[in-house]
């Protein structure tokens, strides 16, 4: 397993987060499951009744990855979403979004 998918998923493990973000790397979902038995083996991460939670290890290791990949804050290393990001327009334009291409 990379060090930054390490990393992710230590992270999405801390703040309880959704697995999208691998899912659009690549991952499939027993490939993450994979990596969650193996974070699981080092003790970085524990399962209590269905439910997994991250250890003092796995946070030693999240600083210690932050420091490796020189990741001091978050605006660092969230990058902004640009996929919906459109040109810029007069004022007295108006804009109407193709209703195909809306994500609601």
């Amino acid at each position: 397993m990379q060090s930054e998918v390490r990393l992710l998923l230590l992270r999405l493990v801390q703040h309880n987060g959704n697995l999208t973000p691998l899912i659009k790397q690549g991952f499939e979902y027993t490939q993450i499951i994979k990596f969650i038995d193996i974070l699981a083996e080092e003790e970085k991460i524990s399962k209590l009744k269905g439910k997994i939670f991250i250890t003092d290890s796995g946070l030693n290791e999240i600083d210690q990855l932050n420091k490796k990949f020189n990741r001091r804050n978050s605006s660092m290393w969230i990058e902004p979403d640009t996929s919906s990001k459109i040109s810029e327009f007069d004022k007295k334009d108006v804009f109407l979004p193709d209703q195909n291409d809306l994500s609601f």
